[in-house]
């Protein structure tokens, strides 16, 4: 007669085999160091093995040993994500400014996670400064690899980390005499397919919102308009939404008031919309309004928005595949740039 009790008890006893990277190879159908590279360097697997990879790990729920695994490499299989944000930083004057970095921070979780590391965000304190929060990163070996957010020319950010020959992504570009491990937007191409589409449309008053600043992208997107409309209606810069609106406003009822208003960013698109409206334009019919981002809300409001999106998952994905590419110390490759593709909604 069979012992069932003694049996189940012994199944209790005995021990889960961890799943193993052999065991992926085997179910993908590839070696040990195909899983291996996936992991740890997808630069260098083709993206149907990759994606094939991936769906054996999912299957057999395989979580490699991180513990080990930095052990043995000296790695802490972490990529830093610095944050300088101020009090301002989420204030009235920059709606949409949380889902962007959600996005972007979603996005690099998840890239990361597949190969097997984690994002440390972190923000310096009161009165300190990014690059010395690099330097505590650093020192601590917290991080293999740094996330450098919104570069400008000549950026004492990249200088230091150039100096410092620790692995730093950057989103924006880098210097011609820096290594090129950039990812950005396509600014130029992406403002010109959105003026582009207006003129399509009809629309040759076009008057441009830019932002006032000095950050490379507000001058991209302005030099991407400027291609399809070289005698624009007019070009403004503003720094605050309360002077976009009064600008709006001002135009409304001359002669050769604009037929259409090209926004840098989504919230000044939805002011002007919303300072038209008021005074009872319809927007999309008697004036047209583009923006730019793609922020959640463009597409709940009244008047959906046209828009160029910005691809935040895939510009994610890209910027933790060239971090791998730095902490592995491969050869220097061109930066990437990224297309926001044209949203068309029923504002333009």
């Amino acid at each position: 007669m069979t012992d069932v009790g003694g049996s189940m008890a012994d199944e209790k006893k005995r021990p889960v085999r961890r799943t193993t990277v052999a065991d992926v190879a085997k179910l993908a159908g590839v070696s040990a160091m195909t899983v291996s590279n996936v992991l740890n360097a997808p630069h260098r697997v083709s993206e149907p093995t990759v994606r094939t990879v991936q769906a054996a790990i999912d299957e057999l729920g395989y979580t490699p040993n991180h513990a080990a695994r930095a052990l043995s490499s000296g790695r802490s299989q972490v990529i830093g994500l610095p944050l300088y944000v101020d009090d301002e930083t989420f204030s009235d004057q920059n709606p949409g400014l949380g889902g962007f970095l959600h996005g972007l921070l979603g996005g690099l979780v998840k890239s990361a996670a597949v190969a097997g590391y984690g994002v440390h965000v972190t923000t310096p304190t009161e009165g300190a400064t990014e690059i010395a929060l690099y330097e505590k990163l650093i020192a601590a070996r917290q991080v293999d690899a740094i996330v450098v957010l919104e570069t400008m020319p000549h950026d004492p950010r990249l200088e230091f980390l150039s100096s410092r020959g620790f692995p730093f992504v950057a989103f924006g570009r880098t210097r011609r005499d820096q290594r090129q491990c950039w990812v950005d937007v396509d600014n130029e191409k992406s403002m010109a397919g959105i003026a582009r589409h207006v003129r399509g449309t009809g629309r040759l008053r076009a008057a441009y919102l830019a932002t006032e600043s000095t950050l490379p992208w507000v001058h991209q997107r302005q030099a991407g308009f400027l291609q399809e409309f070289t005698s624009p209606h007019s070009l403004q810069s503003f720094n605050s939404l309360d002077a976009v609106a009064a600008y709006v406003e001002s135009a409304l009822g001359r002669p050769d008031s604009p037929d259409v208003y090209v926004a840098d960013n989504d919230a000044f698109a939805v002011v002007a919309m919303r300072t038209l409206q008021q005074r009872g334009v319809k927007v999309g019919e008697d004036i047209a309004v583009t923006g730019f981002n793609d922020f959640p809300f463009a597409s709940m409001l009244d008047t959906p928005l046209t828009t160029a999106r910005i691809p935040l998952r895939d510009i994610a994905a890209r910027l933790f595949t060239r971090a791998l590419q730095e902490i592995n110390n491969t050869p220097d490759h061109p930066g990437q740039l990224v297309t926001a593709p044209l949203i068309v909604r029923s504002s333009a």
